[in-house]
């Protein structure tokens, strides 16, 4: 298992090498098509990430010592950013999810051409999956 900070290191070089926001663009979505589509009957037991302008759903529990989570969104974009998101902290240890400074969205210019309402869904999403990484660490 990498540790997030050479995972967070690795999406940014890869951004880097993608110059061209429309090449970036078209990454996201290629990474969209790699999350797993969540059934309806799952999604309608999460509730949906607040402050998100999308629909965001993540469903994060503890596999023995790792947190790991699932994600979707009704938003091709979205779910692009939520499975890089799921490459960086899914399967660590939930002490490190919670204490991770999560600057490749930001180091990546990932937020670049967002709006702000999408940058501030992010952190909401990326704190969501802090609380819960805090909550987890506190199970037996």
């Amino acid at each position: 298992m990498a540790d997030i900070r050479a995972l967070q290191d690795q999406i940014i070089r890869d951004f880097q090498r993608l110059e061209d926001p429309f090449d970036q663009y078209t990454y996201l979505l290629a990474l969209s098509a790699r999350l797993p589509v969540m059934s309806e009957e799952r999604r309608a037991a999460l509730t949906p990430v607040a402050g998100c302008q999308s629909h965001v759903w993540l469903d994060v529990r503890r596999e023995g010592e790792l947190l790991v989570f699932d994600a979707d969104s009704d938003t091709m974009l979205i779910r692009g950013i939520l499975c890089l998101l799921q490459q960086v902290l899914s399967h660590q240890p939930p002490a490190e999810v919670a204490e991770a400074e999560l600057d490749f969205p930001e180091k990546s210019g990932l937020l670049l051409s967002l709006s702000p309402d999408r940058r501030k869904g992010i952190g909401s999403v990326i704190e969501t999956l802090r609380l819960s990484a805090r909550q987890l660490g506190r199970a037996p």
